[in-house]
C-alpha cells in the first residue's frame, strides 16, 4: 500500500501526527509512504504582516494557497498513492481534490482535528470539499452527522492520541531544569481569553502559588499573568514542564470541541496529575477522581488546587491510574492510523 500524508511540522515534534506511525508500519507491513509538509507554506502567516493582511483579504486563504495546492497535486502525480490522508486540510481547493480523485480514483481521507463548520476555524474550501472525501475521521462525535449530511461517504470517530517517543514520563533532573520547570500548577497551551478567569482565580485566591504558563507570547498581553509566563515548551521541554508540576491544567474548547483534546492524552501519557475542565467526553476517557480530576468553574478549580497541592499520595495514585489508562488503552497515533486503515478496508469491501 502507498500512503501520502499531508500535515504540518509547524508544531514539531508533536506534529505531524501520523508520520512516525507510518514509518513503523512501513517496516511492519511494507507500506510505502510520502509526506507533504504544509509548514513552509503556512509559517509566513505568523511572521509576516503582509501575509496576515492578504489572508484576511482572500477570505482566510494564505498568499501561498496556490503554491500549496500545486505541491500536493505534483506529489500525488509523482508518488501515485493508494490513499491520501489530509490532516484538517483547510487550504486545499475543491478543484485540487477533484483532480486527485479523477486522476487516481484512490481513497481520500480527512482527519478532522477540529470542527469544519465552526466559523472561527473553517474555510470555504474545507466545507466545499467535504463531499470529495471518501472518509472523514472526526476527533469529535458531534460533527459525525453534519459531515455525513454534507455529503461525505463515511464519517467515523477517531479521537486524538499521543506519541510514545515524545509523551512519556520525565522530570527535571538538574538544578537548572528544576529552576525553570518546578511549579505547583502548570498550564501549557494557547492564549485564550476564556481561560483567563480560571488562571486569575488561582492567582488571586492562592497568592503564594507557583504557577507556570507555557505557550505563545500572547499570554504576556495580560498584565496579571506576565510574571507566570515561562515561554514555549516543546518536545522534551514539554515533558519537563509536565513532569515538574504538581498539578497540570487542561481546558476544553467548549464552543467547538468539548474534548478530549490532545492534552487529555498527552498529560496522562507523561504520568502527570491532570486537573481538567469537566465535560462528558473527557470523563468517558478518564474516570473522575480516579484517573483524572475535573472542575466546572473557577471556584471549583481553586478548591481542587488547594486540596490536591497538599496531598502528594493522592495525586500520585490518580496520575499513575491515568497513565495506565491512556498508555495501555490503544491510544497512540499508530493505533489511530490502524483504525483509519481498517475503516478504509470496510469502505472498499
Amino acid at each position: 500500500m502507498r500512503i501520502l500524508l499531508v500535515d504540518s511540522t509547524l508544531y514539531a515534534p508533536s506534529s505531524p501526527l501520523f508520520l512516525e506511525a507510518l514509518q513503523e508500519l512501513s517496516v511492519e507491513r511494507g507500506f510505502k509512504y510520502s509526506f507533504v509538509d504544509e509548514a513552509p507554506f503556512l509559517r509566513p502567516l505568523s511572521t509576516s504582516l503582509i501575509h496576515k493582511v492578504v489572508f484576511r483579504l482572500l477570505g482566510r486563504r494564505p498568499l501561498t494557497y496556490w503554491a500549496l495546492n500545486r505541491k500536493l497535486l505534483v506529489e500525488v502525480r509523482r508518488f501515485r498513492p493508494d490513499l491520501v490522508i489530509i490532516v484538517q486540510g483547510a487550504y486545499f481547493s475543491f478543484n485540487t481534490l477533484s483532480l486527485i480523485k479523477e486522476e487516481t480514483n484512490k481513497v481520500l481521507i480527512n482527519y478532522a482535528t477540529d470542527d469544519p463548520f465552526h466559523p472561527n476555524i473553517s474555510t470555504r474550501d474545507l466545507i466545499k470539499a467535504i463531499p470529495i472525501y471518501d472518509l472523514y475521521a472526526c476527533t469529535m462525535r458531534s460533527i459525525l452527522d453534519p459531515v455525513s449530511k454534507a455529503g461525505c461517504r463515511m464519517a467515523i470517530y477517531v479521537p486524538f492520541g499521543y506519541k510514545p517517543a515524545i509523551h512519556h514520563p520525565e522530570k527535571p533532573s538538574n538544578p537548572d531544569e528544576k529552576a525553570r520547570f518546578d511549579a505547583d500548577v502548570a498550564f501549557v497551551g494557547t492564549c485564550d481569553s476564556a481561560r483567563l478567569p480560571y488562571l486569575t482565580a488561582i492567582i488571586e485566591r492562592i497568592p503564594d502559588v507557583r504557577l507556570a504558563i507555557y505557550g505563545g507570547e500572547a499570554w504576556k498581553r495580560y498584565r496579571i499573568l506576565r510574571r507566570y509566563y515561562r515561554g514555549l515548551a516543546l518536545g522534551r521541554e514539554y515533558r519537563l514542564a509536565l513532569g515538574g508540576a504538581k498539578i497540570v491544567l487542561a481546558f476544553s474548547r467548549r464552543a467547538h470541541h468539548p474534548g478530549p483534546l490532545m492534552r487529555h492524552f498527552e498529560i496522562p501519557a507523561c504520568a502527570a496529575f491532570m486537573l481538567a475542565e469537566r465535560t462528558e467526553e473527557c470523563m468517558e476517557l478518564l474516570k473522575e477522581d480516579q484517573e483524572a480530576v475535573y472542575f466546572g468553574s473557577p471556584e471549583e478549580l481553586v478548591d481542587k488546587v488547594r486540596y490536591y497541592l497538599s496531598r502528594d499520595d493522592e495525586r500520585q495514585r490518580i496520575a499513575e491510574a491515568g497513565h495506565r489508562k491512556v498508555t495501555l488503552g490503544g491510544n497512540t497515533y499508530k493505533d489511530r492510523l490502524i483504525q483509519i486503515l481498517e475503516a478504509v478496508r470496510a469502505l472498499s469491501g
